[in-house]
C-alpha cells in the first residue's frame, strides 16, 4: 500500500495535541516554578539583611521575626514544589496514556506489509518511553527554571552592581559549549537509536526463528551479527558519555568558578565599600541558583537529545496514512450480499510489480477456488478483496461499494479472513475465538468451533473455552492453531469467506469435514480459497488460475478443469 507523509494542525498532532489538551497544567507548572524561583530569592534577602541590619544592631526581635518569615517561605515554598511536581506526573501520565492509545491505533490500522517494511516497530514504539520520561520527570523541570537565571542575574546587578560581571562572563560560555555541543550529541543519539533497533531486530529474529536457527546451525551468524551491533553500540555510547560528561564536568567547573570568582572580586568590593558582606554572600548563593539550571541542562543533554530522536522516529510512524486513516470520514455502509467485483487491478509493492490488470466478478453466495504457484500472487490478490491493501490501480467493489470508499471497521463486520500465518493472542481460546466483537455468546463460540473442528480438542484442554493459550498459541499445534482461527471467522457470520490455504497443517479427515461444514453454512457466504489441493478444487463453482500476478484463467469449475487436463 502507498504510504503518504500527512500534514496535520497541532490540535490533531499525536504529541503536540496532547501536550495542548493539558496546557491548563503546564501553566500551574509555569506558575508553580515562578513561585519557586522567587522564593528561591528568600534565603539570599534573609541572609543578607541578617548580616547587614541584624548582627551589627544585635536586633534579636528583627531575627525572630525575619526567621518566622523565612519560615513560612520554606514551609509554601516545600508545598509548590510538591504541587509541581504532581501536576508534573499528572500532566505526564494524561500524555502517556493519550500517545499511547493513539501509538497502539495508528499500529493496528497499518497493513502487515507496511509494518514489515518499518523494521524495528516494536523498538520504535519502546523508545517512547524516552520521550515520556522526559516530559514526566525533573528533566522537563530543570529546562523551566533555565529561563529564571536572567532573574536572579539581575537581582546580582542591583545588589552588588560590578559583581554581576562575573556570573554575566561565565553564562554564555556555558551555554556556547552546551550550543557546540548538542549537535554532537544528537548525531551519537541518532546513531545510538538505529544500533538498538538493529539489535532489537536480531532479537526478535532470534525469538521467532529459534528452531530454524538451531537446525541450520545459524545460531553463530545471528550472534556474530548480535556482537557487531553490541560493538558498534558500545563505541557509539562510549563517545556520547565522554561528550556528555565534558559538559558535565565543564557546567560543575564554571560553577565552581563562578563562585570563587564572586568572592575574590566581591571582598575586593567590599573593603572598598561598594558593597556589604551580607550583599556578597546573597550573591554567591543567587550564583549557585543561576548556574544550577545550566549543569542540570548540561547533565540532561543526552536524555534530551534521545527522547528528540525517539519523537523523531515515532513522529515518522505517525504521520504516514494507513487504510484507515483514508476512510475514517467516510460513513458505515450496509452489505447486502457478498457480490464481489475487480476491475483492472493492479498491485505494486516496493516497486515490484505483484498483480497486473485482473478482473473478474464473483456472485454473492459463490465458492471460488484461487491457484497458482508460489509467488503468483494469491494472497495478496485475497489481501486487495478483504481491504487490507488498496490497489496501485483499478477498484475492488464488495456489494457494490468501492472498498476504497468503506471505513475499515465497517468492512470487517461483513469479512471472515484465515490467513497462512496464524497469530492467536495470549488469553483464553473463548478469548480469541471471539475477539473484536461485541455481544457474542459462549454459544456462537462453541457453534462456531464445532464448525472448524476445534471443539472436540477444545473440549480436553484444561479449562476448556477458558485455558489460556501462551504467546502466539505456541502450547497449540500448527493444526489446532488453524482450527481456532477458522472458528474466529465463522464465529461472524461474514458475508464473505476469505481462506488463504486454510487446512494447510490439518489431516485429511479434518480437513475434508471443515470444508463440508463451510459448504453448508446456511447463510451463503461468499467463499474465496486459496489452495495447493486439487481435492478443494472439485467442491467449489468457479477457478481462478494465477501465473506471475497475472488472472490467465477464470470460469466455472469444469471448464477450467477440462482446460488443464487438456493442456496436460
Amino acid at each position: 500500500m502507498s504510504e503518504k507523509i500527512k500534514k496535520v494542525n497541532m490540535s490533531e498532532h499525536w504529541f503536540w495535541g496532547s501536550l495542548l489538551k493539558n496546557k491548563g497544567t503546564y501553566v500551574q507548572i509555569a506558575l508553580a516554578s515562578i513561585f519557586i524561583n522567587l522564593f528561591g530569592l528568600g534565603s539570599a534577602f534573609y541572609i543578607m539583611t541578617v548580616y547587614d541590619r541584624v548582627m551589627p544592631n544585635s536586633a534579636y526581635n528583627t531575627l525572630i521575626a525575619l526567621t518566622i518569615g523565612m519560615s513560612v517561605v520554606i514551609a509554601f515554598d516545600f508545598i509548590i514544589k510538591l504541587l509541581r511536581s504532581y501536576f508534573v506526573d499528572m500532566a505526564g501520565n494524561s500524555m502517556e496514556k493519550d500517545i499511547n492509545n493513539s501509538l497502539f491505533s495508528k499500529i493496528t490500522s497499518h497493513d502487515s506489509e507496511f509494518l514489515s517494511k518499518s523494521s524495528g516497530v516494536a523498538h520504535t514504539v519502546r523508545e517512547f518511553e524516552g520521550v515520556r520520561d522526559f516530559f514526566t520527570s525533573a528533566s522537563m523541570v530543570a529546562f523551566i527554571d533555565l529561563p529564571f537565571m536572567f532573574l536572579f542575574l539581575f537581582v546580582i546587578y542591583a545588589i552588588a552592581g560590578p559583581l554581576a560581571i562575573v556570573p554575566i562572563l561565565i553564562v554564555p560560555l556555558v551555554l556556547g559549549v552546551s550550543a557546540i555541543i548538542q549537535p554532537i550529541l544528537k548525531r551519537f543519539s541518532d546513531k545510538n537509536l538505529v544500533n538498538q533497533q538493529g539489535k532489537m531486530v536480531i532479537l526478535h529474529e532470534l525469538l521467532n526463528n529459534v528452531e530454524t536457527v538451531r537446525t541450520v546451525a545459524g545460531g553463530k551468524f545471528l550472534h556474530n551479527k548480535w556482537n557487531s551491533s553490541v560493538d558498534n553500540q558500545s563505541k557509539n555510547a562510549t563517545s556520547a558519555r565522554g561528550i556528555s560528561n565534558f559538559a558535565i564536568t565543564f557546567s560543575q567547573t564554571s560553577l565552581q568558578i563562578a563562585q570563587a570568582g564572586i568572592v575574590c572580586y566581591g571582598v575586593v568590593l567590599v573593603g572598598s565599600l561598594d558593597i556589604t558582606s551580607g550583599a556578597l554572600i546573597a550573591c554567591v548563593i543567587l550564583s549557585g541558583r543561576i548556574l544550577s539550571p545550566l549543569v542540570q541542562a548540561g547533565q540532561l543533554l543526552t536524555k534530551f537529545n534521545h527522547a528528540l530522536s525517539a519523537f523523531k522516529k515515532i513522529d515518522e510512524l505517525m504521520q504516514t496514512d494507513s487504510r484507515d486513516d483514508l476512510t475514517k470520514d467516510f460513513k458505515a455502509v450496509s452489505l447486502d450480499n457478498g457480490d464481489i467485483k475487480i476491475n483492472d487491478l493492479s498491485f505494486d509493492t516496493n516497486e515490484v510489480s505483484i498483480l497486473r490488470n485482473i478482473s473478474l466478478e464473483i456472485n454473492s453466495g459463490e465458492v471460488v477456488g484461487l491457484v497458482g504457484n508460489i509467488g503468483s500472487g494469491k494472497t495478496s490478490l485475497l489481501r486487495n478483496i478483504i481491504g487490507f491493501y488498496l490497489p496501485t490501480k483499478g477498484t475492488v467493489s464488495l456489494s457494490g461499494y468501492d472498498l476504497k470508499n468503506v471505513p475499515s471497521d465497517n468492512l470487517r463486520q461483513y469479512i471472515g479472513y484465515c490467513p497462512q500465518k496464524i497469530d492467536l493472542f495470549t488469553g483464553s481460546v473463548l478469548d480469541n475465538i471471539s475477539t473484536g466483537l461485541d455481544g457474542i455468546s459462549e454459544e456462537d463460540v462453541i457453534k462456531a468451533a464445532k464448525l472448524s473442528c476445534a471443539h472436540e480438542f477444545i473440549s480436553k484442554l484444561p479449562g476448556g473455552y477458558n485455558y489460556n493459550l501462551t504467546e502466539n498459541g505456541s502450547n497449540l499445534s500448527g493444526g489446532q492453531r488453524q482450527a481456532i482461527a477458522l472458528a474466529r471467522c465463522l464465529v461472524r457470520e461474514p458475508k464473505v469467506l476469505v481462506l488463504d490455504e486454510p487446512t494447510s497443517s490439518m489431516d485429511g479427515a479434518t480437513e475434508e469435514k471443515i470444508i463440508n461444514n463451510i459448504l453448508s453454512l446456511p447463510y451463503k457466504p461468499t467463499v474465496i480459497i486459496s489452495t495447493h489441493r486439487t481435492n478443494h478444487l472439485t467442491r467449489v463453482d468457479k477457478i481462478g488460475v494465477l501465473i506471475d500476478g497475472q488472472l490467465v484463467q477464470f470460469g466455472p469449475r469444469d471448464s477450467i478443469l477440462k482446460q488443464n487436463n487438456g493442456n496436460n
